[in-house]
């Protein structure tokens, strides 16, 4: 192919011309090798795209937890990450990934386990972040595929930006990550968190609160299905409810508890790839000191982090980690 070579300045000026570039400089300009000592959303758009381009040749699956404010979502990583590293799970086992990309991420995830050692809840995901988690999970049984993930943890003031009243649109650099996957058209997994019993805000009342997360998660969808139509394609839904322990209805379950509380949500995923879920990270000790709440994990549950992992598996491989061969089905 030719090159096309592209000046634009008048004919008649005096001033020396810069020299032409043809188009494959252009493009290599764009390419050029950038410090891997910046973190993921220090990139420029370009190069955040580019990162994630990676992810198909790798055989990665991203998984993007979506939570608002005070749904839970960094206490469900933490829980999960947690398990990760610490649960005695005989199944399988996990190995993060600690180079750029990943070396923030793998970082947060340190920072994670050592308060959910303590009990104590990690921080809310600040806005502008991009953490990004790289895990491996490799099953203790050899016949069966490693799995490569990348968990990218984004704030929940951002992920806010979706609602009609505020903005619309996601910010550039979240786009930025889209743009990457479409290129391979890579999978993607969107895990919506939401909690069972709301936080009010002021002048609301409980009802007031389900209908505000039910509103946001349904401007998630939507912008997906208008705006990033070509993503869905490769995409699955994780619809969790968090805080479960706080369910006293031990014959509801969640697709029941959505369609009553989030009927935006089931109505716009019901006929799709949906995966239905309940989560809770255990028992938390609340107390009001000073007019101030505290908050400690005095009880961890090992029971849904497991289930999660499990299934997450399964969906990405179509292979079960649990499944028993011919002879142990006879004899074990």
């Amino acid at each position: 192919m030719d090159e096309i070579n592209i000046r634009i300045d008048s004919d008649d000026s005096e001033e020396e011309k810069t020299p032409l570039k043809t188009s494959s400089e252009i493009v290599n300009e764009s390419q050029v090798d950038y410090p891997t000592t910046d973190f993921l959303e220090n990139l420029t758009l370009h190069q955040i795209s580019r990162e994630f381009t990676e992810f198909s040749a790798q055989n990665r699956t991203l998984i993007i937890p979506v939570g608002f404010p005070q749904a839970g979502k960094s206490l469900f990583l933490s829980s999960l990450m947690y398990y990760a590293r610490k649960g005695e799970d005989v199944l399988f086992r996990t190995f993060l990934e600690n180079d750029f990309p990943f070396d923030k991420g793998r970082k947060a995830v340190d920072s994670m386990i050592n308060y959910f050692d303590s009990g104590k809840l990690y921080d809310s995901t600040q806005t502008g972040t991009m953490d990004l988690i790289g895990i491996t999970i490799e099953p203790a049984k050899p016949k069966l595929p490693l799995l490569k993930l990348a968990f990218l943890d984004l704030a929940g003031e951002d992920l806010k930006k979706i609602k009609t009243s505020e903005n619309s649109a996601f910010t550039e650099k979240i786009n930025a990550v889209f743009n990457g996957l479409k290129v391979d058209d890579s999978p993607i997994i969107f895990t919506l968190i939401t909690p069972f019993e709301p936080a009010k805000m002021d002048n609301e009342n409980q009802r007031d609160a389900h209908n505000r997360e039910d509103a946001l998660h349904y401007d998630f969808l939507n912008y997906i299905k208008q705006n990033q139509p070509h993503i869905l394609k490769n995409s699955r839904f994780f619809i969790v409810v968090s805080q479960w322990d706080k369910n006293p209805d031990e014959d509801l379950n969640v697709e029941d508890f959505i369609r009553e509380k989030r009927p935006s949500i089931y109505a716009a995923v019901k006929n799709t790839a949906v995966v239905w879920g309940q989560y809770s990270v255990g028992k938390l000790l609340v107390s009001n000191v000073n007019g101030v709440n505290v908050q400690e994990i005095v009880r961890i549950n090992y029971d849904y982090p497991s289930r999660f992992w499990k299934a997450l598996y399964q969906i990405c491989t179509q292979k079960d980690l649990d499944a028993k061969s011919w002879w142990e089905r006879i004899f074990g």
